[in-house]
């Protein structure tokens, strides 16, 4: 039976869930081997991540086209409690819906809204999982150690270098970002405020406007501002 890999996960829950504990173990021990062991020892610890996303991307090239790779591998942080179902695909779409008000076409729209779906795949990382799975308020530093695994793990389980380059500079200053990474910072910031739990579309889009221009660029939270109002994107 030819299932798509996304369908496969969902029907197979066991199976989802081996998939995000050996992303979580192998990035678990890619961070204590940089941390605890000298420099010569990341590639060791780094192994079992690699051999997961390697994996993977075996797995997909059988079992699903390449968006159904990008969509089940971005369930990884909601199959294992990093992250609320749901949000990965809801910050695709306003990130999507954004770069189509900035005039982003074609693949590059494609592959912003693929990097979207894989923003959180670093959070695998952690210990403990975020209070919803929102990392807008930790420190800049987190956020970009998380940003740098999940970089990791998309280039190894082939998702493309524009794909993993955008994950990769979500965190950092917005002036120092392409524009496909500051669509992504906005839109994830966005949702962690305004989580569908607990509505506050307005008082979300508040701390945006006020933050423009130091977190996040003025013409990207416009345009995510425009969306949100017309309800083109919860």
């Amino acid at each position: 039976m030819n299932w798509s890999a996304l369908r496969l996960l969902r029907a197979d829950p066991p199976a989802a869930t081996a998939l995000a504990v050996a992303v979580a173990g192998g990035l678990a021990a890619l961070v204590l081997g940089t941390v605890y062991a000298r420099w010569w020892a990341a590639p060791l610890f780094s192994a079992p991540l690699l051999m997961t996303a390697l994996v993977f991307r075996r797995y997909a090239a059988v079992r699903a086209t390449y968006r159904q790779t990008v969509r089940a591998l971005a369930r990884a942080t909601e199959v294992a409690g990093y992250t609320p179902e749901g949000h990965a695909q809801r910050v695709a779409a306003l990130a999507r819906a954004t770069g189509r008000v900035l005039r982003v076409r074609g693949h590059r729209l494609t592959a912003l809204e693929y990097a979207a779906l894989l923003h959180d795949i670093g959070q695998l990382s952690l210990f403990e999982p975020l209070p919803d799975g929102a990392t807008v308020a930790l420190p800049a530093a987190r956020r970009r150690a998380i940003a740098a695994l999940g970089a990791t793990v998309a280039r190894e389980a082939g998702a493309g270098e524009a794909i993993a380059h955008t994950v990769e500079l979500q965190a950092e200053p917005y002036r120092e970002q392409p524009l496909a990474a500051r669509i992504v910072r906005t839109a994830n910031a966005y949702a962690d405020l305004a989580p569908p739990h607990r509505p506050c579309a307005q008082r979300a889009l508040s701390v945006l406007e006020r933050e423009a221009g130091t977190e996040y660029d003025p013409e990207v939270v416009r345009a995510l501002a425009q969306i949100v109002s017309r309800g083109a994107v919860a």
